[in-house]
């Protein structure tokens, strides 16, 4: 076999990179292949920063991914197996997922089905209430860190940015904030984040499952971002007439400026997206389940309060390389 068409080494012995998947701004995703057990992977490769200064704990962020990944055993979330560094690179070997990202979905088709939404979110909001109970914010929800197969299971991942209990350090940093399209008023302030970051950021993934684009415009990301923390969100009814109104209340709960106006929990959101999924399926049959109490209640975040960044959300926006494209 002449060098040309010689197979590239393996990683550690074991791994074979076959195609790039997806780039980001920090990492490269390959299909591989594991030939010790015999099964394809996702393989996530670290990509060398142009100014190796300017992120110092990048590497250690990519390493707590994995770790805060291994954290949750769930079928929504897609399974980190290895974290591996040999000095010069660094990937993740994760479980490969054989589908789509849904926002290749929403580009190539359009605003989905209202069905098939309320389906993909309440998958989602199991996989955040799976997390939020381990103590971890993703921070980063976005509809291309949602993966869709086939049988039509939604499959949550990336959890590069994800803030844990333990500490902030990592991510005080400015250098990955989050991704300006889905970032919640109070992360694009820079103000103390809780479980009700994630529940806007999935609630704009709703919205723009429903009507096709993200609430938002803007020139820049940070355009866009300084939308989010100082204009709430357009009804869905004004983008696509055809919804019916009382969906517009599901949505609206999600996306309030006011954390504390949001859903409590990822668990009640998932409820409430369930309970009117059941009304489509069965509407002659639908006897509305009452809630608990506590929905109606004031959200608590889960964690504890942090300082808030310096320079709010003025100081966020001289970091406007930390905002990532919304193209990606």
């Amino acid at each position: 076999m002449d060098a040309m068409h010689a197979r590239p080494p393996l990683i550690v012995g074991r791994y074979e990179i076959i195609t790039p998947i997806a780039s980001g701004g920090m990492a490269t995703v390959y299909r591989g292949w594991d030939h010790f057990i015999g099964r394809y992977v996702a393989i996530k490769a670290l990509r060398p920063p142009e100014n190796p200064t300017a992120d110092p704990h990048g590497i250690e962020r990519f390493r707590r991914e994995a770790q805060a990944a291994a954290k949750i055993a769930h079928p929504n979330v897609v399974i980190v197996y290895d974290f591996l560094d040999d000095g010069d690179e660094q990937f993740l070997i994760m479980e490969f997922i054989d589908g789509i990202n849904l926002k290749r979905l929403i580009t190539q088709r359009g605003p989905l089905p209202i069905a098939r939404t309320l389906h993909i979110a309440e998958q989602m909001c199991a996989a955040l209430a799976a997390a939020h109970a381990r103590g971890l914010i993703h921070r980063d929800i976005k509809p291309q860190n949602i993966l869709l197969t086939s049988d039509g299971r939604a499959r949550l991942t990336d959890f590069g940015i994800v803030r844990m209990l333990d500490g902030d350090a990592l991510t005080r940093s400015g250098i990955v904030l989050g991704t300006a399209d889905y970032l919640s008023p109070e992360q694009a302030r820079g103000d103390r984040l809780g479980a009700q970051s994630d529940l806007y950021s999935l609630g704009v993934v709703i919205f723009e499952m429903l009507t096709g684009t993200p609430p938002f415009a803007g020139e820049k990301p940070v355009d866009i971002a300084m939308r989010h923390a100082t204009e709430a969100i357009p009804l869905i009814t004004t983008r696509n007439p055809h919804l019916p109104r009382d969906l517009e209340a599901l949505v609206r709960r999600a996306v309030e400026h006011d954390p504390k106006k949001r859903y409590r929990s990822a668990v009640i959101m998932g409820r409430a997206i369930s309970a009117y999924r059941q009304k489509l399926l069965h509407p002659a049959a639908f006897i509305p389940a009452a809630l608990p109490s506590e929905s109606l209640g004031i959200a608590r975040p889960v964690t504890p309060r942090t300082r808030r960044k310096r320079g709010g959300l003025w100081g966020w926006l001289t970091r406007a390389s930390g905002v990532t494209s919304w193209r990606e």
